[in-house]
């Protein structure tokens, strides 16, 4: 994989959408562990795919150290519930990774490269190192095929997200108040619309098949 990314050209710009917030999530691990090691703890199973419980922990830190910023009473935090939020992101972040792959939906060797290349922090002056994106990676404590497996899923899910958002619709209210709306702030107004509705179709089809699967928490080791 790296030979490939260090020899070819520049790709145009991976335009996914929200490339840097799931580059984020794949830099916090959010992948998806082994399943045949009996030593792990796991956070919680969906159907035969495990949550490794050193996952759920990693990514709580750096859920907690963000809200540290913004809230100076550590009260404030522990009433976010932050537990079951990550705990529930980290299941419906599988869900839809067993929907993606049982629709069928794959990630491209190009696709996978363009995302690499085209990230700003494995670059310098604008252009893809292989050094310095296999410095980063060894700093994270892991490795490219590590990284690449779960970035692969990352981006399995943010197809699938996408393609599930796309079907959502205005309503009839929203279209009219739109039609109000002087040209200036319609596009804007029309973005925010879409977006919030996007987001309520993808929950609400990650909650309908999580009703067709075996999931399973381990309240005790998250808590």
């Amino acid at each position: 994989m790296l030979k490939m990314l260090s020899t070819s050209k520049f790709f145009s710009v991976f335009v996914l959408g929200a490339i840097t917030l799931m580059l984020t999530i794949a830099f916090l691990f959010w992948g998806i562990g082994p399943k045949d090691n009996a030593t792990i703890s796991y956070a919680a199973t969906v159907d035969d795919i495990r949550i490794p419980l050193d996952e759920f922990w990693r990514v709580y830190d750096n859920e907690y150290k963000k809200l540290s910023d913004q809230y100076s009473d550590p009260e404030e935090i522990k009433k976010l519930n932050l537990e079951q939020m990550i705990l529930g992101s980290l299941i419906d972040r599988t869900v839809l990774l067993i929907a993606a792959q049982n629709a069928g939906l794959t990630i491209t060797k190009k696709e996978l490269q363009q995302t690499i290349i085209n990230t700003p922090y494995f670059q310098k002056d604008g252009v893809f190192k292989q050094n310095i994106y296999l410095r980063a990676l060894k700093l994270s404590r892991t490795t490219p095929q590590i990284y690449e497996s779960r970035l692969k899923s990352d981006l399995l899910i943010f197809k699938m997200s996408r393609l599930i958002g796309e079907t959502s619709e205005l309503s009839s209210y929203e279209l009219k108040m739109l039609e109000s709306m002087e040209d200036n702030n319609k596009k804007q107004l029309a973005e925010i619309f879409r977006s919030s509705k996007s987001r309520k179709t993808i929950k609400s089809y990650v909650e309908s098949i999580k009703r067709e699967m075996e999931i399973k928490v381990n309240p005790e080791l998250t808590s």
